[in-house]
């Protein structure tokens, strides 16, 4: 697959795996900053944070289509071509969100940004294969991979900071455009264009219909069921469409020989396990990862260029831990015992977070972050060295895209179930100290009334996200037990 031109050969290989480390980077990227930056979006389009946490459901709801087919559109298009149409859709959504004035026309350019954003982490991977099995093939491609995608999205929370202080939350779409063009020239030299002669899974338009029903059903179910209690009984007539649906398209896709998904040579326990804790990770880091600035900037107060430079700062931990896990993993293959670490340090982290409180200086938050990062790093590698270590190499591409299908899933979950948490203990705490507030209290305090509702506001925040660090720490603790009991990944 690699496009040999007249540059030498290790030339090339060199540029491909530089252009794997852009490619994988460009979306995660793209929402690290947003989740840091959601306050800003949603003040400057007057949104709510039910209105943000949708746009992140259409996004994940577009990226699971567009995923599914993948490997089928790679078929027909040639990888080149494919990777080059999807930086048009990404830059055209991006273009189309910077200029947005309304949350409408925001939906709008972050549904075309996800048909293009969705190609890129299946894309790179993909081409991490195309490497020889060696340490100085596709073992350095993948640490390429793997530095690339921890350090930028660590990066991205000071980057999105930069950005909001010394420009405005619209320079978030433009600043990857030079990587974009980048990524574009790269894919020229080091990217095939030749079409795959075998015969791929075919596309089904009645199994794609179930599939999009299925997913867009189950999205529109976790947006909107949380917000309005009172609709519960129709959001319970929903749940059995959306499942009906998705169950179709599974069972129809393993009844096919050349199916678009080869489930019936994906579904196997290892696999499954691996995507257990893939979806586990996912969905823990991007709920943490949406809460952590708005407890730290609304709750606690502190500058947005200090949040960034703190979060991202800390963030960096993850490529040390990165590296550590890439070598320690060849000499103790007993990978539960990397698992039992990265659910401590989750559970630790949500323990200490839980207790900050608004007179907690901003260094104080190094150290839970520090052990975050050890999360992410040790968790989410566990995850990859193990879920794929038994897939056929022919079948490769949809295993990963499965897994990628996921992931935008439990993205989207992620940050919809911290919004409803969030909005839940707000109101609940809000409650409790709204009734202390009296125009009696105001004079006693020599504070306005406006001020007093301000710090009430300012403690509800602080209060409902301890409330969600101590659930985060307190699933942790039945996750770990949970690995120390299976069997399947050791």
């Amino acid at each position: 697959m690699l496009y040999a031109g007249p540059l030498n050969p290790p030339v090339i290989r060199q540029l491909l795996r530089i252009n794997i480390s852009l490619i994988v980077s460009v979306e995660f990227i793209q929402n690290a900053m947003l989740s840091f930056a959601s306050a800003y979006l949603c003040g400057g389009l007057g949104m709510t944070r039910h209105m943000f946490s949708l746009s992140t459901a259409v996004y994940a709801g577009t990226a699971i289509i567009m995923i599914a087919q993948h490997h089928w559109l790679v078929s027909q298009l040639g990888y080149r071509r494919f990777i080059r149409y999807a930086l048009l859709f990404f830059a055209v959504g991006a273009l189309l969100c910077a200029n947005a004035h309304t949350p409408g026309a925001y939906l709008i350019g972050r549904f075309i940004q996800a048909i293009g954003g969705s190609a890129f982490f299946t894309a790179a991977r993909v081409h991490v294969q195309f490497f020889p099995p060696t340490p100085t093939g596709r073992g350095l491609a993948i640490r390429y991979m793997a530095y690339s995608l921890v350090g930028c999205s660590a990066s991205a929370a000071f980057i999105a900071a930069m950005l909001l202080e010394h420009f405005s939350w619209r320079a978030l779409f433009l600043l990857q455009f030079p990587q974009l063009l980048l990524i574009w020239w790269l894919s020229g030299k080091t990217v095939s264009n030749v079409r795959k002669q075998r015969r791929t899974g075919r596309l089904h338009p009645g199994n794609m219909l179930m599939l999009v029903s299925g997913v867009f059903i189950l999205q529109w179910i976790i947006e909107n069921m949380p917000y309005d209690l009172s609709e519960f009984r129709q959001w319970l007539l929903l749940v059995p469409p959306a499942g009906i649906a998705l169950a179709w398209f599974i069972w129809r896709e393993y009844q096919r020989h050349h199916s678009l998904l080869p489930f019936r040579h994906l579904f196997t326990s290892r696999y499954l396990m691996g995507l257990f804790y893939y979806g586990i990770c996912y969905l823990a880091l991007s709920s943490v990862n949406y809460l952590l600035p708005i407890f730290l900037q609304q709750g606690m107060g502190f500058p947005v260029l200090n949040c960034g430079i703190v979060l991202s700062g800390a963030g960096l931990s993850a490529l040390l831990f990165t590296w550590l896990h890439l070598r320690m993993a060849a000499q103790y293959p007993h990978q539960k015992h990397f698992l039992f670490f990265a659910f401590s340090c989750l559970a630790l982290f949500g323990w200490l977070c839980s207790r900050f409180t608004p007179q907690t200086p901003l260094f104080a938050m190094l150290l839970p972050l520090v052990i975050l990062s050890g999360f992410t790093a040790i968790g989410q590698g566990t995850a990859a060295l193990n879920t794929f270590r038994e897939t056929d190499i022919r079948i490769f591409s949809q295993a990963y895209q499965t897994k990628n299908m996921l992931r935008e899933l439990m993205n989207s979950t992620g940050v919809t179930l911290t919004n409803v948490v969030l909005q839940h203990r707000e109101a609940l705490h809000y409650t409790r100290l709204a009734e202390q507030l009296t125009p009696q209290t105001s004079a006693a305090s020599s504070l306005s009334l406006s001020q007093l509702v301000s710090l009430t506001q300012q403690q509800v925040t602080v209060l409902a996200s301890q409330d969600l660090f101590m659930l985060v720490g307190v699933a942790s603790v039945l996750l770990l037990l949970f690995s120390v009991w299976q069997r399947r990944i050791i």
